[in-house]
């Protein structure tokens, strides 16, 4: 399904029936990283996965922000006429569903962060600027078997090569400038005043996750009123990815 918002067309899916559920990916990524967690979900809600302006099926004019993305999301839940919503990110995309939360809090009832990005050091905003700037120069072909290396647990190597090969795939599918741009933006991620998100949060984690280890979920924890925790022991930083049905229960048993 595709919807016209703000100059650019944006791609999302829509499932089931019920209490709505918004799902948003992060770098990178797209709807169909959360295909196996709607799934699951679908049994009881209304679950609508976007694809960023930038990212699979959704066309890439304009800037790319985070407050650019989050204002796309509201409103592609006016364009729904969904009620208030229950909104979950993965990794940039948990930028992007605080800033919405903080920022238009009249559409979002809940808050799920899997794999939640608290802050960066320098080094890690340096390091975004020179992966955009290596992707401009050779693609993503020389970004991606690095990446991957650390992206996922090494159960998920081990035990799940299919799926790592997916996910290997879903990444080369980028256009390489929307890639770019896409790494600048989150390098400028704005501050969010975490202790204003008053929706209460449940913070996801995997033991394994390199990109957003336990430390980050502990400063959420700490800087969002009312958080509830789970860390999943053997997964990696994309859990959508690495087990959708243990991710799936876990959301279901905190939305119930």
């Amino acid at each position: 399904m595709f919807a016209e918002i703000d100059g650019n067309t944006l791609h999302y899916t829509s499932v089931g029936e019920g209490p709505p559920v918004l799902l948003v990916h992060g770098l990178g990524g797209s709807a169909n990283t959360w295909y196996g967690v709607g799934q699951a979900l679908k049994q009881h809600h209304h679950v609508i996965a976007v694809d960023l302006r930038g990212h699979g099926r959704s066309q890439g004019r304009g800037e790319f922000t985070i407050e650019r993305w989050a204002k796309d999301l509201g409103k592609l839940v006016a364009h729904l006429e969904l009620p208030a919503i229950t909104l979950v990110g993965h990794s940039m995309g948990t930028l992007v569903a605080q800033h919405m939360a903080w920022q238009q809090p009249e559409l979002v009832e809940r808050l799920v962060l899997v794999g939640g990005i608290s802050w960066f050091t320098p080094d890690t905003t340096d390091g975004y600027r020179t992966r955009a700037d290596l992707v401009e120069e050779e693609g993503l072909d020389g970004i991606v078997d690095p990446w991957l290396a650390g992206a996922v647990s090494p159960q998920t190597h081990a035990m799940q090569p299919g799926a790592v090969g997916l996910l290997r795939e879903l990444i080369l599918r980028n256009e390489p400038k929307s890639y770019a741009k896409a790494c600048r933006a989150l390098a400028k991620a704005p501050q969010i005043k975490l202790d204003e998100i008053g929706q209460p949060t449940l913070l996801v984690t995997g033991a394994h996750d390199r990109s957003t280890p336990l430390g980050m979920t502990g400063e959420l924890h700490a800087g969002i009123p009312v958080t509830s925790v789970r860390v999943a022991p053997h997964v990696g930083h994309w859990m959508p990815v690495e087990d959708p049905a243990w991710l799936a229960a876990a959301m279901l048993e905190w939305l119930t």
